[in-house]
């Protein structure tokens, strides 16, 4: 697997074969004390070398990382050799060596009882943070570690290093599931799991996405090196055989540019690429840019976030409060308004509610959708949409390719994508649409109100 998390969880915390040497020797000395000069070191002095039996706990815990157990030991080390040469040294009577024995042995068991305890709820902790970045089917990372490690890759490529996305979909998995169950599909996603991680340099990233869909993010990767890996891999899995018989994996490759400014224009890209792979019949892949960009219009030269941007999510006007700015009643009015019919698609559901509502108190006509295919279907049922209010990332169906499947279906149209994660100025020019504009989560209530007002006084 391209990232072994037990591997990363156990580093750094053996005990080196010469703290094991040093355990030994240090045992041994008053062994061999008690067998060479018993009389001596049943005297003040022989105490010294019994102290020589706090040696390998103190290694023990201090090579496991119990730091706070080692720190413990040293002390006690320390304070136990003092006080006997002070005693020594003052020809005070000697303390009683049954207790100091008990005591001493009972400081040691404390010490590494406490590391033992601390050490198991590390382990506890990683395992945590394991699930919380694992897919536990597939055993591959899943979405949020893939959406950490995309935006690390994507700001290396802004830094100049060639990074590509490969999006891959299992052809006809529903079918698989219908026809042969849940547990025949369960083993397909389990397999193809394995194929990507053993496929994935340690590099690069491989996850599951969601449902049948597995990203791949690949450094120090053109669009031809891309390939090259989506083939192996769609090879490899032609090869699994099933009792059922044998599946196929599409997938679109897009490779990063300077005007996308967001993994999510980049991810998004791939799915157009996925789905022109899909609609020229599965079972191949497809790269986003093989052609000629579309002819479209701009509703201004690109977009860079502005001092409210922030963290994903916010509904519009949050991204004022957050600032410390509150509009009035009078800010309020001087928004630009409109009657046209817009249409808000997105996932998350406080923002479509958020958005959907903001754009009505400007007198819009405003319908709202979860998903690509409920949008598709409210477009069939309510006529021509003025403007398509779309987030880029969205399960089943992504922004660009809903943006794609709107105008195959219904036209020419003026489409708003919402982008989180922005890192850079959005300009791209393979968006669908013939007026297109982009705006990032989170979103001031000026902002959306200027670029929808924009995009309507365009004609597309």
């Amino acid at each position: 697997m391209n990232h072994d998390f037990a591997e990363l969880r156990d580093e750094g915390h053996g005990v080196p074969p010469r703290a094991l040497v040093l355990s030994l020797l240090a045992l041994a000395i008053p062994v061999l004390g008690a067998t060479i000069a018993p009389e001596w070191l049943s005297g003040d002095r022989g105490i010294v070398l019994w102290l020589t039996a706090l040696i390998p706990p103190f290694l023990l815990t201090y090579y496991r990382g119990w730091r706070g157990a080692s720190l413990g030991l040293a002390f006690g080390m320390a304070v136990l050799v003092l006080a006997h040469l002070g005693i020594v040294a003052s020809g005070a009577a000697a303390p009683s060596y049954a207790v100091l024995l008990w005591v001493t042995g009972t400081y040691i068991a404390v010490c590494v009882g406490a590391g033992v305890l601390a050490e198991l709820l590390r382990r506890e902790r990683a395992v945590a943070e394991e699930l919380a970045l694992t897919d536990a089917l597939t055993g591959l990372p899943n979405r949020r570690h893939a959406t950490i490690f995309l935006d690390t890759a994507f700001a290396a490529a802004i830094r100049g290093q060639p990074t590509c996305v490969v999006l891959f979909d299992l052809d006809r998995f529903k079918g698989v599931n219908d026809r042969h169950g849940h547990r025949a599909g369960d083993e397909v996603l389990r397999r193809f799991g394995k194929i990507l991680a053993t496929g994935t340099r340690r590099m690069n990233l491989s996850a599951r996405w969601g449902g049948e869909e597995f990203i791949s993010i690949l450094s120090q990767a053109d669009p031809e090196g891309a390939a090259v890996f989506a083939t192996r891999i769609r090879e490899r899995l032609r090869e699994e055989e099933f009792e059922w018989g044998r599946i196929t994996v599409s997938a679109g490759i897009a490779s990063y540019s300077p005007t996308m400014g967001s993994p999510e224009v980049l991810v998004a890209t791939a799915d157009q690429a996925l789905y022109a792979a899909k609609e020229a019949g599965r079972d191949r892949y497809r790269i986003a840019g093989a052609e000629k960009p579309p002819a479209g219009t701009r509703s201004d030269s690109g977009f860079r976030p502005g001092p409210e941007a922030g963290e994903v999510g916010e509904t519009p006007g949050e991204a004022d409060r957050r600032s410390g700015r509150t509009a009035g009643e009078g800010d309020f009015k001087a928004l630009p308004r409109g009657i046209e019919r817009i249409l808000v698609v997105d996932d998350d559901e406080p923002v479509r509610r958020g958005v959907t509502a903001f754009l009505k108190k400007l007198g819009y006509e405003v319908l709202n959708a979860p998903d690509g295919r409920r949008a598709l279907e409210a477009e069939r049922g309510s006529g021509k949409t003025d403007l398509l209010v779309v987030d880029l990332i969205m399960p089943e169906m992504m922004g660009f390719t809903l943006g794609e499947r709107f105008e195959e279906e219904f036209g020419p149209q003026r489409i708003l994508y919402i982008s989180g994660h922005v890192q850079g100025e959005v300009d791209w020019k393979w968006a669908p649409g013939s007026a297109v504009d982009f705006i990032a989560k989170p979103m001031s209530a000026a902002a959306l109100a200027e670029k929808v007002r924009v995009l309507l006084d365009r004609t597309p």
